[in-house]
């Protein structure tokens, strides 16, 4: 009966749009039909609409697309039964509720990815989070959710996976800051604490599904990003430049601590990948791209930790810090440029340069370069952007090194101290 009452909610669903999307073709194939009808002088009769009509009917590539759009959800249909029903799957009764809200969620993905380039990065979205459309869709799968939890024990961490999908994955790829990119809205917060809140649950929640047990650690590498990128919110979200809330972030001891308990998080994700050819392989053939994200997020909040500690008396080129970030830093340019990594080649052209402008913009610290002495002897400078190979080609001299930070900055991680506490180190070791 269940399985039932879940097709039937799945036809439900494809029907419904199947009327939304040809409905609305048919009323502006009829609109324009008679608006050209008044321009040609020629009165609009019943007769005449139903002849526009009828000859619509009639044509053949019309009759074709609803065939072919049945015939793509039919195939759909028999694609996700196949995937969900497996011996390996877990609570079969759910997933065949959950094929009915993929449904919802592949049109309400559709509908976000229509987009219309305002400049400077703003669009203009067919479906923008948040908004009246967004808010229906998100009941629609509100009440789907309802209906799989049902069928899944309420430790079990595949509820995480099905909230993940349907209610955050949306936000983390589009990486939505509500209202001013430069001063998004409070709510921003309660965003970003529900995705924390998922990255936990998915990481230490037992699965009774074999396929989602490796795939877990993927939404955390998808959200990874988006959540260090823009921590500094919690912060404050009064008028002021972003770098101006870092320092704030950093200052605030409570707060700080969130981002050094992620980071605790993302290393352990990140040697599940290194570890575990199961999970590796779930990330090779299902999102190659959360690879990227996940050594870029990592990278970050490392950094932050270093230049936190720099702030607070501690010398970093001998800690666990920074042999973390070298390590990372090592395995995410051989993600870029080994051979051997099909993953990053099955990327597309633009999504490449993201991630090594990501890797060449976040990698490259000035502290673990000049101070510490950093070896880039794994680079191949040949590879990468004139700029960023002059840097690590440059031996600066400790005045050049203070006058290419900014005043802050220099002041933040104590750079004069730095320089001689260097010193000192480089006489102890001769």
């Amino acid at each position: 009966m269940i399985y039932i009452e879940a097709f039937f909610y799945f036809i439900a669903v494809v029907f419904f749009m199947f009327v939304l999307l040809f409905g609305s073709f048919v009323f502006l194939y009829m609109l324009i039909g008679q608006i050209r009808m008044v321009f040609s002088h020629k009165e609009v009769t019943l007769n005449m609409e139903k002849a526009l009509l009828y000859k619509l009917i009639k044509n053949r590539f019309f009759k074709w697309t609803i065939v072919a759009y049945f015939a793509a959800f039919t195939v759909f249909y028999i694609n996700q039964a196949i995937t969900y029903f497996g011996s390996d799957r877990a609570y079969p009764q759910a997933k065949a509720y959950a094929i009915a809200a993929n449904t919802v969620s592949f049109w309400h993905v559709v509908g976000i990815n229509i987009r219309l380039n305002r400049g400077f990065g703003s669009y203009l979205r067919l479906i923008r989070p948040e908004d009246k459309i967004d808010t229906q869709i998100q009941k629609v799968q509100d009440f789907f959710l309802s209906k799989m939890y049902e069928h899944i024990p309420e430790n079990d961490g595949e509820r995480e996976m099905w909230y993940y999908r349907y209610k955050q994955l949306h936000i983390a790829k589009i990486r939505y800051l509500p209202d001013s990119i430069h001063n998004p809205h409070p709510r921003l917060s309660n965003i970003m604490d529900g995705m924390y809140d998922t990255s936990y649950k998915l990481y230490d929640k037992p699965m009774q599904d074999k396929v989602f047990d490796k795939e877990r650690y993927i939404p955390i590498a998808q959200m990874s990003y988006y959540l260090i990128s823009n921590i500094a919110y919690y912060a404050t979200y009064e008028r002021m430049s972003y770098t101006d809330k870092v320092y704030m972030f950093r200052e605030d001891a409570k707060l700080f601590q969130k981002e050094i308990e992620y980071a605790a998080l993302l290393e352990n994700v990140y040697k599940k990948i290194r570890t575990d050819s199961e999970v590796a392989k779930a990330f090779d053939t299902k999102s190659p791209y959360s690879i990227g994200l996940l050594y870029a997020a990592l990278s970050s909040a490392l950094n932050d930790i270093l230049i936190k500690n720099t702030h607070e008396g501690i010398y970093p080129c001998a800690t666990q810090v920074m042999e973390k970030i070298l390590a990372n830093k090592k395995a995410f340019y051989y993600w870029l440029f080994d051979n051997t990594q099909i993953s990053f080649k099955n990327l597309s052209s633009k999504e490449q340069k993201q991630f090594k402008d990501l890797y060449f913009g976040i990698g490259i610290n000035s502290i673990t370069k000049y101070i510490c002495n950093e070896s880039f002897d794994y680079v191949d400078v040949n590879k990468i952007p004139y700029y960023h190979s002059t840097f690590l080609r440059t031996s600066k001299n400790d005045e050049n090194f203070l006058s290419s930070l900014s005043r802050k900055y220099a002041e933040y991680i104590r750079a004069e101290e730095l320089l001689e506490e260097k010193k000192s180190h480089q006489i102890k070791d001769k």
